[in-house]
């Protein structure tokens, strides 16, 4: 344990293995890798659809739909 910022990761707090809750077992630092919240079918609908209605309502629907929209409006606009 360290004083000033309490466990850090790898650190064992003791305790009785069957009485333990989740802050008495090992720390464990998860390390998850970072993914693109929003793909790029995703903003070029939202961008085509903005463009063509001006709507934001219209745009976040069409951006839902992404590479269909996308799809769509290279074939009818």
């Amino acid at each position: 344990m360290h004083p000033d910022h309490g466990p850090r990761s790898g650190d064992y707090i003791p305790g009785d293995r069957h009485q333990a809750h989740g802050w008495q077992q090992r720390v464990r630092l998860i390390r998850v890798p970072a993914t693109r919240a929003i793909g790029f079918g995703t903003m070029l609908a939202i961008a085509i659809s903005y463009d063509h209605n001006q709507s934001i309502g219209w745009a976040i629907l069409h951006g839902l739909l992404s590479w269909f929209f996308v799809i769509y409006a290279a074939l009818f606009y």
